[in-house]
């Protein structure tokens, strides 16, 4: 059975978006007091959950996968099984 694995891609691109985020907060808290730079509070929260979301899917896209390769290769031993069952007869 074929094992499926997330995209490389698609996690690095996830976790890159999550550091932007992450970054967008470090800036914004030694500069509190500057209202110039409160946009980057939101921003980076937003790049958060947009990198999270990012990883969530292609975690379950991945389970999904191989739960369709885990269905077919159960149902292709249990043909095999009742195929062996059919030639004992």
């Amino acid at each position: 059975m074929k094992r499926y694995r997330p995209s490389t891609k698609s996690v690095v691109i996830g976790i890159v978006i999550m550091i932007a985020g992450i970054l967008c907060w470090g800036i914004v808290a030694p500069l509190k007091n500057n209202p110039h730079f409160f946009f980057l509070f939101p921003l980076g929260l937003i790049l958060i959950c947009i990198g999270g979301l990012e990883l969530t899917i292609t975690a379950l896209n991945t389970v999904h996968k191989n739960d369709l390769a885990m269905r077919e290769a159960i149902k292709k031993r249990e043909a095999e099984k009742k195929a062996k069952k059919e030639e004992q007869k």
